[in-house]
């Protein structure tokens, strides 16, 4: 038996649950019951990645429903499959941002309207020109200078390093959230801005042009989009979709995360097992350093001796 949290094979019986056997980690602390080896999961989990998987291949919830009924004989309500949407689309977000993929830093960039509840919103995203890695994406209500920033500080932060070139449109906020982020007096660190790419010039920005159109084929079976802070959600978990698991043609059928010297497999269970691993190690981290953190204070309390 494996822990569902930490992977660990430090696992002993810890009574019953019912007809279910439970089990604790001596790694972590985490109990858990046999069957799904999801935490806190009834489903197996082979049935919720390709509920996913499905998803992100374009499917409506609707659909994914009925395909889940066909391949697996299970009936899983439209509510639960978009919860699982929404919870392992974050997760694994977050942990994409704890890697480091190993880009060209030649960087396009552009964004995209999307509606929201009839609302336009925006969509903004930077790709690797080599690697074809989604580095960034921002979702907003505006396209101004603070959008931009927010969009390349997202980006510095994934990348962890800067880059050598930015290939932009002519929109005003590109300079101006450049200038902010990326303006240095110093010559090894100065970044190559290229502006008014496009359709009649020596460089343009189809790299990003065709990543919109898959998004759109994407959101176009949703039948409209409806909270903001849920579509920020369902973008992560498209820009996890397309960085991590789906093949591209122009790579010889390698993910992005692979061309970036990512070796992941392509398939939503390992990246969930992975992102739940990384995130109960990070939390067993910072509750041993809060521990350190407290014994030293402790020990540097002054004891008041009367005379």
């Amino acid at each position: 038996m494996i822990c569902k949290y930490c992977s660990s094979e430090n696992v002993v019986k810890n009574g019953r649950v019912g007809s279910k056997q439970r089990y604790i980690c001596r790694v972590c602390g985490h109990q858990f019951t046999e069957g799904s080896d999801f935490p806190k999961m009834r489903v197996e989990s082979e049935v919720v990645t390709t509920a996913l998987d499905l998803y992100f291949e374009g499917l409506s919830v609707r659909k994914v429903q009925r395909q889940i009924a066909k391949i697996f004989g299970v009936k899983v309500s439209q509510v639960s499959i978009w919860k699982w949407i929404m919870k392992y689309s974050q997760i694994t977000y977050e942990f994409m941002e704890w890697l480091t993929p190993k880009l060209s830093g030649e960087w396009h960039v552009d964004d995209t309207a999307i509606k929201c509840r009839g609302v336009q919103k925006w969509f903004w995203e930077i790709i690797d020109d080599k690697t074809k890695f989604l580095v960034s994406s921002h979702l907003s209500e505006s396209r101004t200078t603070k959008d931009v920033v927010a969009l390349f500080e997202r980006a510095m932060a994934v990348a962890k390093s800067r880059p050598k070139t930015i290939y932009v449109d002519g929109l005003p906020a590109y300079e101006d959230g450049f200038k902010k982020v990326f303006y240095s007096r110093y010559k090894h660190r100065k970044v190559q801005f290229v502006r008014k790419v496009g359709i009649r010039s020596r460089i343009t920005n189809n790299i990003v042009e065709r990543l919109h159109g898959t998004l759109k084929d994407r959101t176009k079976v949703t039948r409209g989009l409806k909270q903001f802070d849920t579509v920020d959600v369902l973008l992560k978990g498209w820009n996890v979709y397309y960085n991590f698991v789906r093949p591209h043609q122009s790579l010889h059928g390698k993910t992005p995360a692979e061309a970036s010297g990512i070796e992941m497999e392509k398939n939503w269970r390992k990246l969930i097992k992975e992102a739940i691993k990384n995130e109960v190690q990070n939390q067993l981290a910072y509750e041993s350093f809060e521990g350190e953190r407290e014994t030293v204070a402790s020990e540097e309390i002054p004891v008041l001796v009367r005379a």
